[in-house]
Parts: structure tokens; C-alpha cells; sequence
């Protein structure tokens, strides 16, 4: 009886301190979701703008998402500190609800990536037609000057928009850092005009990078699900072990 109690009691130690672990983990990437909703509201806005159907609402996703698992795993110490089995299972059911929805996220994303793209295009396309009206112009050169990049597809498509049809020139934001020369309106000359821009497009810029960061997009999305099922797993065994450590202290 006594080894019994011990080996419960061993697995006890080793549970909580597991399930700690995991908490800490929780809490670290809710508040790392939550920096990254800040920073993604307050630098990247411009970016953001640009496509209006899906800026209003990413980065209060993230910040709220955050919240919600810093809180949870707040919750989760507490669960842990106090032994109570029911707060374990209902923890562990939150947590697998958050599983569960953040695996229809990731599904729903990768249903809509092309959507998503075509969106993207098209915002890009409708600003470039706006220029050099406010505030998007600001959008679009601050856009090109930060990915050196030109036009959607290339510089060219500057061509085809009411601001450069007749002159067949490109907004200064298009021209290379590493230029000798002055990049005025007046220097950008069809004749040497690839010379001293940015030739490549911004939306396929964008599309390649992302494309190029997939593995590293994917192990992240991968961890962030991982770790709460990992979470209610721990948090099971940990109320299953210690209704039975009551049920032996009984015996």
C-alpha cells in the first residue's frame, strides 16, 4: 500500500511540475501573441491598410487571442496550486476548445489562401489607381520604399494607371536606395528609367516571402497547437491521480 502511495504521489510531482512547464509555455506565447498584435496594430498599419478587408480585424485577433490564453494559463496555475479536480477538467476543456479552434483557423486560412491573395492584388491594383490621392498614396510609397519593390506585378503597371499613362514614369518611391543621382520626377526618364528603380512587383515581393517562410510558419502554427493539447492531456492525468491518491488516503 505504501509503494502505491508513493508512486501516486511521485506522479503527482512529476504532473504538476510538467503542467507548470506547459503554463509557462502557455503564458510566454500569450503574451508574445499579444506584443505581436501591438506592434503588428501600431508599425505595420500603413502595410495593413492597403487592404482594408483584412486590416481591421488582424491585429485585434492576435491581442485578443493573447489575452485569452495568458489568462487561461493564469488560470491554469492556479488550478494546478490548489489540486481541485474539477477546475483541472474544466480547464482542460476550455483549453481543448481553444485547440479545436485554432486548428479551424489554420484550416479556414489555408482554404482562403488564394482568396486571400487575389484580395491583396486587387487592394494594391485599386490604390495605385487612387494615386496620388491621400491617404493612400502614403500607403503605396511607404509600401515600396520599405520592400523595394514596384507596382504589383512589376514597375510597368504604373503605366497602365491614370497617373503615369501618358508619361510612362513611376513615383520617386520606386527608385533604389543605392542610387549616385537624384530620383526626382524629372530624373525617372523611360530611357534609363529600370536602371534606377525597383523593377520587381510588390504583391508577387510579398507572395514569394511568405511562400519562403512556410516551414517556419508552419512549425510555429504547429507549436502554438501542440502545447495546449499537450496541456489537457497533463491536466487529466493530473486530476485523475489525484482522485486517486483521495481514494487511497481513504483506503
Amino acid at each position: 500500500m505504501n509503494w502505491h502511495r508513493f508512486h501516486t504521489s511521485a506522479s503527482l510531482a512529476l504532473l504538476r511540475t510538467l503542467l507548470i512547464c506547459i503554463n509557462i509555455i502557455f503564458l510566454i506565447s500569450g503574451g508574445v501573441l499579444f506584443l505581436l498584435g501591438i506592434v503588428l496594430r501600431s508599425q505595420l498599419t500603413t502595410f495593413l491598410d492597403i487592404t482594408p478587408e483584412m486590416s481591421s480585424s488582424s491585429p485585434y485577433i492576435l491581442i485578443g487571442l493573447g489575452l485569452i490564453i495568458f489568462f487561461i494559463g493564469l488560470f491554469a496555475f492556479w488550478c494546478t496550486i490548489r489540486g481541485h479536480v474539477a477546475l483541472l477538467y474544466i480547464y482542460a476543456t476550455v483549453v481543448f476548445l481553444i485547440f479545436v479552434a485554432e486548428i479551424l483557423l489554420a484550416v479556414t486560412v489555408l482554404m482562403k489562401q488564394q482568396t486571400y491573395e487575389e484580395t491583396f492584388k486587387t487592394s494594391l491594383n485599386n490604390v495605385m489607381r487612387q494615386y496620388p490621392k491621400e491617404p493612400m498614396a502614403s500607403h503605396i510609397n511607404r509600401l515600396q520604399k520599405a520592400l523595394a519593390c514596384c507596382g504589383v506585378d512589376s514597375y510597368m503597371d504604373w503605366f497602365l494607371t491614370p497617373y503615369d499613362s501618358e508619361r510612362l514614369q513611376v513615383p520617386e518611391s520606386c527608385c533604389k536606395k543605392t542610387l549616385n543621382h537624384t530620383c526626382t520626377r524629372e530624373d525617372l526618364k523611360k530611357e534609363y528609367l529600370a536602371a534606377d528603380i525597383n523593377t520587381n512587383g510588390c504583391y508577387s515581393t510579398v507572395i514569394s516571402a511568405i511562400k519562403n517562410n512556410y516551414p517556419i510558419f508552419g512549425g510555429i502554427i504547429i507549436a502554438i497547437a501542440l502545447f495546449p493539447l499537450i496541456g489537457v492531456i497533463l491536466a487529466c492525468c493530473l486530476a485523475r491521480q489525484m482522485s486517486k491518491q483521495r481514494y487511497e488516503q481513504v483506503d
